[in-house]
């Protein structure tokens, strides 16, 4: 799997409105927990408005 189509796929996981931790996230994608971190500051500079709460990730509706 590309970083490309990992970062799809987070994206697709926090568009459940329910927190996803970052640990979580790499376990699923086997890879470390600073790569999502990485793959989430991309998301966001990519004007993905993903917020971090004490639950986990979360995707905000972008209206």
């Amino acid at each position: 799997m590309t970083g490309k189509e990992r970062r799809e796929n987070i994206l697709d996981m926090l568009s459940d409105r329910t927190p996803v931790t970052g640990s979580r996230l790499a376990s699923h994608f086997g890879v470390s927990r600073q790569v999502i971190v990485q793959d989430i500051a991309l998301l966001r500079a990519a004007n993905h408005t993903i917020i971090a709460t004490t639950n986990g990730y979360l995707r905000l509706e972008q209206n």
